[in-house]
């Protein structure tokens, strides 16, 4: 019988680089499970749909090595909350190339980092990205619309109100939630004591959030507790520890969720084997 631990879905953002399918041996040498993606560069606005060539041995092969869940990282550059219309346009279409990239490859959800209200307030700017994200969701099919929670910064739209505002207006169930273990901590939650977790997950339920996470970012922190700043560090090595990250993995609520690594890594290029093993070690 196999140990509970290895049944976990556990994985890293990965780089496709080269093609898509070298997503699927970049996660089977890190020894993940699952994966995340972007279907493109990062920092770059422009995103085309997956070669067909492509999306059929990426499918097969997933599905050969058990790797699903997929999920894709929108781009960094997005930002629904902007007062920029230019801005706004380009945001709308790469988000809208990246659900169709992930009906293509049947992915479990496009994670998405909603932006900056740059001051003038989430009330301001609430209306425009409910109706974006109902335009977004209209015209594309199946993939879920995943949002992020955020790191605290100033006007960084993500706190759980304002998760809990967006999903309750959209109403849609393609909305889906992702919480970042290194953002909450640098929000303020410490994840350190065991009673804050079991309040956060009390919370989540509260707010309905709770049925509408599907995965965890599984990151330590380099910055302190409330430091509103976002830098991941290499899971035990940083300042929520494993202690911590135990707590939040392995509540009794939680830990059927995947776990997504965006760590440095031991040589600095991104998830690795050793922080997999880590986790792993936490997971019981």
């Amino acid at each position: 019988m196999s140990s509970p631990t290895l049944n976990r879905k556990i994985g890293g953002h990965v780089s496709i680089a080269g093609g898509l399918t070298n997503a699927v041996q970049n996660t089977l040498d890190i020894k993940g499970n699952c994966m995340q993606i972007f279907a493109g560069s990062p920092r770059m606005w422009l995103r085309t749909p997956f070669p067909e060539d492509q999306v059929t041995s990426f499918n097969l092969k997933v599905k050969e090595q058990d790797l699903s869940p997929i999920f894709i990282h929108a781009l960094y550059l997005v930002n629904l909350a902007s007062d920029n219309p230019e801005l706004l346009e380009k945001s709308y279409q790469a988000l809208l190339m990246d659900l169709q990239n992930g009906q293509r490859i049947n992915s479990a959800g496009v994670l998405v980092h909603i932006g900056s209200h740059q001051g003038r307030g989430f009330d301001s700017v609430k209306d425009q990205i409910i109706s974006l994200v109902k335009k977004l969701l209209k015209n594309t099919k199946d993939t879920p619309f995943l949002i992020e929670n955020s790191a605290g910064q100033k006007g960084k739209i993500g706190s759980l109100e304002e998760i809990e505002a967006l999903v309750k207006s959209i109403d849609d169930p393609r909305i889906k939630v992702c919480l970042d273990s290194a953002h909450m901590f640098e929000a303020g939650i410490d994840l350190r004591e065991a009673k804050v977790v079991e309040d956060l997950v009390k919370k989540l339920g509260t707010k309905g959030l709770l049925d509408r996470l599907v995965c965890l970012h599984l990151n330590d922190s380099k910055t302190v507790l409330g430091s509103g700043h976002d830098k991941h560090e290499n899971i035990g090595e940083g300042e929520i520890g494993k202690a911590g990250l135990s707590n939040l993995v392995n509540h009794p609520k939680l830990k059927h969720l995947p776990l997504l690594l965006e760590v440095p890594g031991q040589d600095k290029k991104g998830p690795d084997q050793k922080n997999i093993q880590t986790v792993h070690t936490l997971t019981n």
